[in-house]
């Protein structure tokens, strides 16, 4: 290679740079801002309702003990899970377990006692055959076993209570479930007085109860979709419209409204707030922008700021619907356009942006 080619070349680029244009003076850098696309979305009309996370009806049930005396067994505390049928506490065996000893011992005699007057009904009857004894005496002996008869079918009827009385010392749960209350220590006496040991509530699935306005409940109807959100929770958990009251609230004027929804991880909690969003109408295909990206304007409308070509145009649209962070708007955008989510405020229709990627 010839020596002067090197040197050729660095001439020819400090030519080409001195050729360049300056930098105009004065000129501002493009704001920058960050862009989402639109995306579908699904146009509904709807109303959002607020209530407490509470059990099934039935479903919820505090257990007492019929029968009085001392707790000597409590195997839950609040917040255990249960199965239906599981021993949860047990009173004190010692009565009910004299009781059924004595109506035990008592059904023992009243049979005894019937097979004797039975035996000497039976000799009785021999005798007055063979003209031995009157017949008044065989009354007699027939009144006496029917006596017998009756005394041990009482007897019978009492040992049952008493076998009854020992197993209702035993509180059992009746579902499966969660123990959400305990009353009671273990040790301590109960009675009539008691109003429960233990509370019982199955979770899965729960109910928001709610109050409405007359007006919203005329749009209410079981069997519309719902979506259930609960604060620190994400996501919503889709259920329905179970009932709606027929009756108003003398309290308060509102209309109550029941909404189921499944629990299977038991992260919904007994007593919680929540809210639901109720469909009433759906309306058909629509867009969905995060909620950034509206831009109110001095018409008292609204709008998005569309990128394109690194220049920003501002689209009005209209708000559907609006829930944790995300709008759905009907207007003149199409799937995937660029539109403004952060720093699109105060910027002039047709401005030149700089896009952050």
């Amino acid at each position: 290679m010839s020596p002067r080619l090197p040197w050729l070349g660095c001439l020819l680029v400090t030519v080409a740079a001195c050729q360049r244009p300056p930098p105009e003076e004065g000129a501002q850098p493009l704001p920058r801002v960050r862009v989402a696309p639109v995306a579908p979305g699904q146009a509904v009309r709807g109303l959002r309702v607020t209530g407490l996370l509470s059990a099934l009806p039935g479903r919820e049930v505090r257990l007492a003990p019929p029968v009085p005396g001392r707790l000597s067994l409590l195997r839950v505390a609040e917040g255990d899970r249960v199965r239906a049928g599981e021993v949860l506490a047990q009173v004190d065996l010692g009565p009910a377990t004299a009781e059924l000893q004595q109506a035990e011992a008592t059904l023992k005699e009243a049979t005894s006692a019937l097979e004797a007057a039975r035996e000497k009904r039976a000799r009785t009857d021999v005798l007055v055959d063979r003209g031995v004894a009157a017949r008044q005496d065989a009354e007699q002996d027939r009144s006496a076993e029917a006596a017998a008869r009756s005394a041990e079918t009482r007897a019978r009827s009492a040992l049952e209570l008493a076998r009854r009385g020992v197993g209702r010392t035993a509180l059992q749960a009746p579902f499966d479930g969660v123990v959400t209350t305990v009353w009671v220590r273990q040790g301590e006496m109960v009675d009539a007085s008691t109003p429960a040991v233990v509370q019982v509530s199955a979770t899965d699935p729960l109910e928001l109860r709610a109050f409405v306005t007359q007006q919203e409940a005329a749009a209410l109807r079981p069997g519309q979709r719902a979506s259930l959100r609960v604060e620190g929770l994400a996501g919503a958990r889709e259920g329905e419209v179970t009932a709606v009251a027929p009756a108003v609230d003398a309290l308060s004027g509102n209309v109550g409204v029941r909404l189921r929804f499944a629990n299977p991880r038991d992260d919904l909690r007994l007593g919680g707030a929540a809210w639901a969003h109720v469909v009433l109408e759906d309306l058909g295909a629509a867009l969905a922008v995060p909620s950034s990206a509206l831009l109110p304007q001095e018409d008292g409308g609204v709008a998005v700021a569309r990128v394109a070509d690194g220049r920003v145009h501002t689209v009005p649209v209209r708000i559907v619907s609006e829930d944790e962070g995300r709008a759905v708007i009907q207007g003149p955008l199409a799937v995937g356009d660029p539109v403004v989510v952060e720093g699109g405020y105060s910027l002039p229709d047709d401005a030149g942006v700089e896009v952050l990627r």
